[in-house]
C-alpha cells in the first residue's frame, strides 16, 4: 500500500506531523554531529572552520628598538600575522614606522605592534634602523615569553624569527 501524499492529509492530521518529524531527524542529526565533531564529521559536513574558529592561538607582541643618532623612523618594517584564528601566518608590510621614545634613555626608541599567530606556525618581524643606529627586534608571546631576539649592525635590516609552540595540554 502506498502512502498517502502530504497533500492530501490535512494540516493537524497525527500522521502527517509523524512524517514532517521524521524528515527533521536526519538534519539535526547532522547539525548536532557538526557541532560535536563526532567520528571524521567535521571536514564531511563542512564544519573545518569551527575547528580552525576553536585553534589555539597566541597574542605576539613584535618590538623593534633602534639605539643611536637617528631613531625617529624604522624602514621597511613588516611581520607575520594570522589573518583568523587557525589561519596560516601571511606577512604585513607597514613600510616606514615611526617610534616611541624611551623614558629611560635619550638616544633610544622602540616600535610595537600586537598580532594574532596561531600556535606552531611562523612569527616574524623584520625592520631596518637608519643610519648611525642600530635596530633589535624581540618576539614576545602574550607580552612576557621571548621566543626571538637578534641585533643588526648599524643601518642595516634586523630580523626575528620563530615557529610559535603548542599550548601545553593539561
Amino acid at each position: 500500500m502506498k502512502n498517502p501524499s502530504l497533500s492530501s492529509v490535512p494540516a493537524s492530521s497525527p500522521a502527517k506531523a509523524a512524517v514532517l518529524r521524521s524528515r527533521a531527524k536526519p538534519a539535526a542529526t547532522a547539525a548536532i554531529a557538526c557541532i560535536l565533531g563526532l567520528g571524521g564529521m567535521l571536514t564531511l559536513t563542512g564544519c573545518d572552520s569551527f575547528s580552525k574558529q576553536t585553534a589555539d592561538a597566541w597574542a605576539v607582541t613584535y618590538e623593534i628598538e633602534v639605539q643611536g643618532t637617528s631613531t625617529e623612523l624604522i624602514g621597511a618594517v613588516s611581520y607575520d600575522k594570522a589573518p583568523s584564528r587557525g589561519e596560516d601566518s601571511s606577512s604585513v608590510t607597514a613600510g616606514d614606522v615611526s617610534t616611541t621614545k624611551l623614558a629611560d634613555s635619550k638616544d633610544s626608541a622602540v616600535w610595537k605592534v600586537e598580532a594574532q599567530v596561531t600556535a606552531q606556525k611562523r612569527a616574524a618581524v623584520t625592520g631596518t634602523a637608519q643610519p648611525g643606529s642600530i635596530a633589535s627586534c624581540r618576539i614576545l608571546l602574550d607580552g612576557v615569553r621571548e621566543i626571538s631576539k637578534n641585533t643588526a649592525k648599524p643601518g642595516e635590516p634586523v630580523s626575528c624569527s620563530a615557529d610559535t609552540p603548542a599550548f601545553q595540554k593539561k
